[in-house]
């Protein structure tokens, strides 16, 4: 009798450890999330300088290749459903829309150099529906 009551015990306890464990990996991966998206609000809301925009850019490559994105024959990292990030920049001399791979291939000097103080708007956000972390930006140049 006592060796079943220890044996359940023993099990109530490494189900409930379990348990806790998954809730405190989950509420740590919802806070990380959250502390991300709040950073990329901040960028997205008002107007940036383009230092601070290269500053996201390289960040996010950085955030991407951290999470192993998968990179297509362009260099462009190929988007996912849970956490890859896409930032792409429309300047005012193009109509063209250019992703933040490019602009980074080009070097922080080179942008720095041409669009430092130019004032960039993000106008469009969306977000990962199985995360709900940040998915895409897009920037545009306003003066």
């Amino acid at each position: 009798m006592k060796k079943m009551f220890l044996i359940l015990l023993l099990i109530a306890i490494v189900i409930i450890t379990f348990i806790i464990y998954n809730y405190n990996g989950y509420k740590a991966q919802t806070q990380e999330i959250q502390k991300l998206n709040e950073e990329y609000e901040n960028y997205a809301t008002g107007e940036i300088v383009g230092t601070s925009l290269i500053t996201l850019i390289n960040k996010t490559v950085d955030i991407n290749k951290k999470n192993n994105i998968l990179v297509d024959n362009n260099g462009i990292f190929i988007q996912n459903d849970e956490n890859s990030i896409r930032i792409d920049v429309k300047f005012l001399e193009s109509e063209d829309i250019f992703p933040m791979e490019k602009i980074e291939n080009m070097g922080s000097a080179s942008f720095t150099k041409n669009y430092a103080s130019a004032l960039f708007k993000c106008t469009q956000k969306e977000y990962h529906k199985n995360s709900n972390l940040i998915k895409y930006l897009l920037f545009e140049e306003i003066s």
